[in-house]
């Protein structure tokens, strides 16, 4: 499909996902900076793929101890699902939900 075929981009994402889980952050980030950047240019900043990317991103820096970009980050998925797709749909929800526990 190609290197920037939002199926690639999500594998990506999700390889980072995999990683991050794995305790492996460094290389987990890599994978989320490299998706969403692609993301960003082909499928543009509010679409969903991008804002679980975007997500996915702002759980890492949290682990990693950057609140501060972690927060903006987390802002910027929260309020482009809730714009997006709407406060009822179950990906906002989540990350309405879980965006609160990060200080």
């Amino acid at each position: 499909h190609g290197d920037e075929h939002p199926r690639t981009l999500i594998s990506i994402n999700n390889l980072g996902e995999l990683l991050q889980a794995q305790g492996k952050l460094e290389e987990a980030g890599a994978l989320h900076h490299e998706a969403l950047q692609a993301q960003r240019k082909t499928l543009g900043d509010k679409h969903q793929h991008t804002l679980n990317t975007i997500w996915s991103l702002c759980r890492l820096l949290h682990k990693q101890g950057e609140e501060d970009e972690a927060k903006r980050l987390c802002r910027e998925a929260v309020d482009g699902a809730k714009e997006v797709l709407g406060v009822s749909h179950p990906t906002t929800k989540i990350f309405m939900s879980n965006h609160w526990g990060i200080r």
